[in-house]
């Protein structure tokens, strides 16, 4: 009954508040509690993708040989001369430096050529022939080599330019029966030929970018990410950079980055956003991540993150054991955080815990100054709930941690670095590392409670494209 007197009072002390004028009303509430805005976040990753098998694509997708017309056969552009050549070239080579990409190969050619004498356009004469490369002979030597500028577009295109840099006749041949020089008339069908395959390479870079994966990047504008049970992640960048590209043992290497404001949630749908992707840069960037993300949970969603973690665990009071059954969090609109736990064990019960969260960044400890609570069993409100709860639980809520944030992310250490190496695709995964994950900032509030991150770490994206995914049509 003292209980119940106590509990009306209050009540009509609420009333009565309640009960003045709104302007006395604003006077006297407190404004809303809000946390501070957070830093941009940079998050840098360097990007390696294996080429050899994309590259031997490539190769195998180029002519070894290339001959002129009616090969074996003479070609006549005119009634006095007529030749044939074959040529066959080696392996490519391939290098990138800085978004300047070399092909290059060298090639043995034969050639054979015959000329008469016309009048009027009708052979007056027998033809008189040379050759060189054929029989014992050996093949005359040439080097070639294309160079191709790389652009990166706005709109997430990749443009190439691709022309002819080295086309150079190491042994020419001279025909001594003829005394002529045949070396221009298979250099320009030689050109002609690798011509064609400069126009090639461009449409094979205009197919990467109609690749699906791109597409959907570039489509689906700012994408809700799932980060295992921990809920949804939208990155929403404002500056994205891509730096330059480089090849070295056939791995292709670039860095991506962005700079932007993280979006955390329990709702995926609360963080989705219809902003279309920032246009990029080439700037360069240092790897790694150094993120500020904000984070809205509702309180169901963090009641099973806890229960994941707590259930089941046993708490020692008085030579009495209590094992932890189930976790539910509330909040109100005056910033409290209110924890019903279920118990079990010696005794069986519910207590219900209420106060308001102060958060020691610096020890990651989380404590409630002032907590107050009460218990929902008769056994222990007969038994124990005037001594050891007053004397002991109240103590022990007051002085020591509520919850060890940093030991819980130790705990998970291996589960939240598992998020950072995955598949992605079926070519594509990541890999890393985090080295600091802190709580900077907790606010309670009816519906949802806002929590604020901070993490430091490194991830790397490593790719092997699969090369049927890139083969023209």
């Amino acid at each position: 009954m003292e209980l119940n007197r106590w509990l009306l009072l209050i009540c009509t002390i609420m009333v009565f508040n309640a009960c003045n004028s709104s302007k006395k009303i604003l006077s006297t509430n407190p404004p809303a509690r809000t946390l501070p805005a957070l830093p941009a976040s940079q998050i840098n990753i360097p990007v390696k993708v294996y080429m050899k098998p994309l590259l031997a694509m490539m190769d195998s997708m180029t002519a070894k040989e290339f001959t002129s017309d009616n090969w074996p056969n003479y070609f006549q552009p005119s009634c006095d001369f007529r030749y044939k050549y074959r040529f066959v070239r080696s392996p490519f080579t391939f290098s990138c430096t800085n978004n300047n990409v070399t092909i290059a190969f060298t090639g043995n050619y034969q050639i054979a050529g015959s000329k008469t004498v016309c009048a009027f356009d009708k052979q007056v004469s027998p033809w008189v022939s040379g050759s060189c490369g054929f029989g014992s002979e050996a093949m005359r030597k040439v080097a070639i080599s294309i160079k191709s500028s790389l652009e990166l577009m706005s709109q997430y295109q990749v443009r190439t330019t691709t022309r002819i840099d080295q086309l150079l006749a190491r042994d020419k041949c001279v025909v001594s029966l003829l005394q002529t020089d045949m070396t221009k008339e298979v250099m320009d069908s030689i050109r002609a030929s690798i011509e064609t395959y400069t126009i090639s390479f461009d449409q094979f870079v205009q197919a990467f970018n109609a690749n699906d994966l791109l597409q959907q990047w570039k489509t689906k504008g700012n994408r809700v990410f799932p980060v295992s049970k921990y809920g949804y992640l939208n990155l929403n960048p404002a500056i994205l950079r891509v730096g330059k590209f480089n090849y070295s043992r056939d791995t292709l290497q670039f860095s991506v980055g962005f700079q932007g404001t993280p979006q955390f949630s329990s709702d995926s749908l609360s963080i989705v956003t219809r902003k279309y992707l920032p246009s990029f840069n080439n700037t360069e960037s240092t790897p790694g991540i150094a993120a500020y993300l904000n984070a809205v949970y509702d309180y169901s969603f963090l009641s099973k993150l806890l229960n994941d973690s707590l259930r089941n665990k046993p708490f020692e009071v008085e030579g009495r054991t209590f094992i932890i059954k189930n976790i539910n969090l509330a909040g109100t609109d005056e910033n409290k955080l209110l924890i019903d736990v279920s118990f079990d064990g010696n005794k069986t019960g519910t207590l219900h815990l209420g106060g308001t969260p102060l958060l020691d960044t610096a020890k990651q400890v989380l404590t409630m100054p002032d907590i107050s609570f009460s218990v929902d069993s008769r056994d222990m409100l007969v038994n124990i709930a005037k001594g050891m709860f007053r004397r002991k639980i109240m103590r022990k809520l007051k002085d020591q941690s509520v919850f060890d944030i940093g030991e819980l992310i130790k705990n998970n250490k291996t589960i939240i670095e598992a998020r950072l190496n995955q598949q992605l695709t079926d070519w594509l995964s990541t890999r890393g590392d985090f080295q600091e994950l802190k709580l900077i900032g907790l606010l309670p509030q009816k519906n949802t409670i806002q929590v604020q991150l901070f993490i430091k770490g490194n991830i790397a994206v490593i790719g092997i494209p699969p090369v049927n995914r890139f083969a023209m049509k």
